[in-house]
């Protein structure tokens, strides 16, 4: 495919242009084609229905969502784009209500052969990876839970996670927005209060 979007052509290294599409200023859906060719393993989201209390659109269209809400920063792109790349293999079906438990597991072992495919680097897909398994982590304006947090995935991870849940929220249904806003900002605002509190003299 050799497509032209201001981003220069997909027949460059296929990991120097998912870079290019993520970091861009285009919605990420626009780029759809190319997200395909560099990563088929997408292709099956694309039609995953989420039938349940909590979603509204499938799959892809809801990571797009994810994506296009997190900011400019290449880890965080990446764990949104592939956080729930696993859905689909975990899915089931009872009484028409849709569930995908273990899908964290299995979205971050995808995620890492898909990037050390496209050549990135450990260190980028491990911190990739501790996003994707945490994602979902019920988290707390307390300190017990940001320090608890903070082991898990280490101190330079603890605000993209947040940020990636705040994005992953919004781009759920209203009823899910509305029941768990209050909490998920309420502990990012605890989470930059508590760190500037350990860093003044």
């Amino acid at each position: 495919m050799n497509k032209q979007h201001g981003l220069g052509s997909a027949d460059r290294m296929p990991r120097e242009y998912l870079e290019d599409i993520l970091l861009s200023d285009k919605e990420i859906q626009l780029l759809e084609d190319e997200l395909f060719t560099i990563s088929p393993e997408l292709i099956v989201c694309k039609n995953c229905e989420q039938n349940m209390p909590a979603h509204r659109v499938p799959v892809l269209a809801h990571t797009y969502e994810v994506v296009n809400g997190v900011r400019k920063d290449i880890t965080l792109k990446l764990a949104a784009l592939l956080h729930d790349i696993g859905k689909p293999y975990t899915k089931r079906t009872i009484n028409g209500v849709d569930s995908f438990k273990g899908h964290e597991k299995i979205s971050e072992l995808l995620a890492g052969l898909i990037l050390q495919r496209l050549g990135f680097e450990d260190n980028i897909r491990q911190d990739v990876c501790l996003l994707i398994r945490y994602h979902d982590f019920d988290l707390t304006p307390t300190k017990e839970s940001i320090d608890d947090i903070t082991q898990k995935v280490g101190a330079k991870l603890v605000l993209p996670l947040l940020e990636l849940q705040l994005s992953d929220l919004f781009a759920h249904s209203e009823q899910k927005v509305n029941e768990f806003i209050s909490i998920r900002e309420s502990t990012l605002k605890y989470y930059l209060n508590y760190s500037e509190s350990k860093i003044e003299p």
